[in-house]
């Protein structure tokens, strides 16, 4: 929403807990710096006749907003088409945000994948007047002030954020796992009643244990299913809201909401950054308690490791890819991308993991999800508040390890919530109120999971291959289609190259919103 006093006009991407007028009187007021303490996932942009630009991002930074300068001009939007066709630019691939993409499956820092044009930082403030760019961004994380461990404090701030956002007719995103149901055990300790959503086939663990909680506490559920066609329906407007930077085997973040068909007055909560209360990256109790005693060798042997673990082509196949990409995906470029993820792990090891997850992937990888929810909803996650993120950062890592603050936080608003099974967990029957010892070994996770993702199937369908093989010549500046063909061939005959094609289908689809 825009809206205009004077010369100045302010518009607001994503929501926060202020009017467009309060926001606006504000920075007419005291300044841009004082729209920095403003709570909310948002994108401020404030313009003025004169030219001026001011852009102020959110602190997490998950609403996307770019810009170029080109001959003493900004140009900035949440579309990187479009930034590129109004300033003039011709298309030029950013080789390592590909290969960042090929083997992440998201970009890292401030990338576009144009090599002019850049993302806005989290927690920045951009101004451009006088035909030049200033740029001033602070880590939300820097700013927390050490404190003693409290994880109920983070209990009650989640149990805050969660009745403040609710509003009068509250979804919520289910499945198996412990964010949504953390979310779920707020609500009803507070007396929320939620509709349901849940997407995924019958068999599917998330179904099953979603509709018994449904069923349990009396509770509207949806199931949605997706469907191949539907995905090629809504491909061309995902491709463009995520600039490409989403693979497609992420897509259906954008289709089952759209297909759950939530009104207009419903807050949609999602368990988005939930995983910043435990060790995303590597949940291995005592394992990263020994590779905390020297972290920088641990991290290095992590992410070399880790980037070795992704190979979306083999080394054959390398010499069919444009030289730039092929030379990103080569044994020296991977070398390089796992020194360069291991530099933004500051600090400890489990320590650093955690701030590259906050810091790199969810402003990279789920914030473009969040766009896809914002496209046909309300979103909200809690897990997004500030008093939240500084307890949690304050914890030590018992806490997190195993997902115990989430066992904590579920057994103490809602404990009956405890009595469904986990993903992968120890007991078939139950949620265990702390990780056993070797919870993450084999013979510990127990519980079989039945993944809702379709993706590899959808690859085999013959829809999916004609389209690949039709439309495969729009890449072949990046790939030789001989190679599309073999890889296509491959999957058919039951190799897995789900991840290949998907990245592959996301390049086909980018490369149609940006040729004219």
């Amino acid at each position: 929403m825009t809206i205009q006093l004077g010369d100045h006009r302010l518009t607001c991407i994503g929501y926060c807990d202020c009017s467009e007028a309060d926001l606006l009187g504000r920075f007419l007021r005291q300044g841009s710096r004082a729209l920095t303490a403003t709570a909310g996932e948002y994108t401020l942009v404030i313009e003025t006749d004169a030219g001026d630009v001011t852009v102020v991002t959110s602190p997490i930074g998950a609403t996307h907003y770019y810009y170029t300068e080109q001959n003493g001009r900004l140009f900035h939007g949440d579309q990187v088409a479009e930034i590129q066709r109004r300033s003039g630019l011709e298309w030029r691939w950013n080789w390592q945000a590909l290969g960042d993409l090929c083997q992440l499956e998201n970009l890292t820092d401030n990338q576009t994948l144009h090599p002019e044009i850049h993302r806005v930082p989290p927690g920045s403030i951009l101004h451009f007047t006088d035909g030049r760019v200033a740029l001033r961004s602070e880590s939300v994380l820097d700013r927390i002030p050490p404190a003693p461990a409290d994880p109920d404090a983070a209990v009650e701030a989640l149990n805050a954020a969660v009745l403040r956002l609710a509003g009068a007719n509250p979804y919520l995103s289910l499945s198996g796992g412990f964010d949504s149901r953390v979310i779920l055990a707020s609500m009803l300790h507070q007396g929320l009643r939620p509709h349901l959503i849940t997407m995924g086939r019958e068999e599917a663990t998330d179904v099953q244990v979603a509709r018994h909680m449904a069923r349990r506490f009396d509770l509207p559920h949806q199931l949605i299913n997706l469907d191949l066609e539907e995905f090629f329906a809504h491909a061309p407007r995902i491709s463009s809201l995520t600039n490409g930077t989403k693979t497609a085997c992420h897509w259906h973040t954008f289709l089952y909401p759209l297909k759950a068909k939530i009104p207009a007055d419903a807050t949609f909560f999602v368990g988005t950054l939930g995983e910043f209360a435990r060790t995303y990256y590597f949940d291995r109790g005592w394992l990263g308690r020994i590779a905390a005693l020297a972290p920088e060798a641990a991290l290095g042997q992590f992410w070399r490791m880790k980037v070795e673990r992704h190979l979306s082509f083999s080394a054959e196949e390398l010499r069919y890819l444009a030289p730039p990409l092929a030379a990103q995906l080569m044994p020296e470029g991977r070398g390089q991308r796992a020194a360069r993820l291991a530099g933004f792990c500051r600090g400890g090891f489990l320590e650093g993991l955690t701030r590259y997850y906050f810091e790199q992937r969810v402003p990279n990888f789920y914030a473009n999800g969040i766009r896809m929810y914002r496209a046909s909803s309300a979103w909200r996650s809690p897990f997004h508040d500030l008093s939240w993120i500084e307890a949690i950062w304050n914890l030590p890592d018992g806490w997190k390890l195993g997902s115990n603050w989430h066992r904590h936080a579920i057994a103490r608003n809602c404990p009956e919530l405890l009595s469904f099974p986990e993903e992968n967990g120890f007991d078939r029957g139950r949620m265990l109120t702390k990780a056993p010892p070797l919870y993450w070994t084999p013979p510990l996770r127990r519980s079989r999971y039945v993944s809702y993702d379709l993706s590899s199937d959808w690859y085999r369908d013959p829809r999916m291959h004609a389209f690949l093989l039709e439309h495969g010549g729009l890449i072949d500046d990046l790939v030789d289609p001989e190679l599309l063909g073999r890889i296509l061939d491959a999957h058919r005959h039951g190799t897995d190259r789900t991840r290949t094609l998907a990245f592959l289908l996301t390049l086909i689809y980018w490369k149609q919103v940006i040729t004219p």
